[in-house]
């Protein structure tokens, strides 16, 4: 069976970064359950995924227009590729909805 990993990388490497950002999560929420509450936990958890993933693609622009970090300038999304910007937004809104849905859950 031949796999296409161009394709993949091309029109789905938002979906990975997705699950990425979701096992993520999980994995620092079982290391914070251990000193905190679930609720609280998984909040950290999906915080972290968030934070995780604009930090990346930060860092990703600054290496694509050689620019030294730390500078301001990177946090401009919209000077961001489209590749750049669509691993980061599907992902931090994922993790932004996941966290207010668990926030307003009983």
């Amino acid at each position: 069976m031949y796999i296409d990993w161009a394709l993949i990388q091309r029109d789905w490497d938002w979906a990975g970064h997705m699950l990425e950002a979701i096992v993520m999560a999980a994995i620092v929420a079982l290391l914070a359950r251990l000193i905190v509450k679930w609720r609280d936990a998984v909040v950290i958890g999906l915080a972290f995924a968030a934070g995780h993933f604009h930090g990346r693609e930060k860092r990703d622009y600054e290496v694509s227009v050689h620019m030294q970090p730390p500078h301001l300038e990177a946090y401009y999304f919209w000077n961001w590729s489209w590749d750049q910007a669509t691993d980061f937004w599907p992902t931090a809104f994922l993790c932004v909805g996941l966290l207010i849905w668990w926030m307003k859950k009983r």
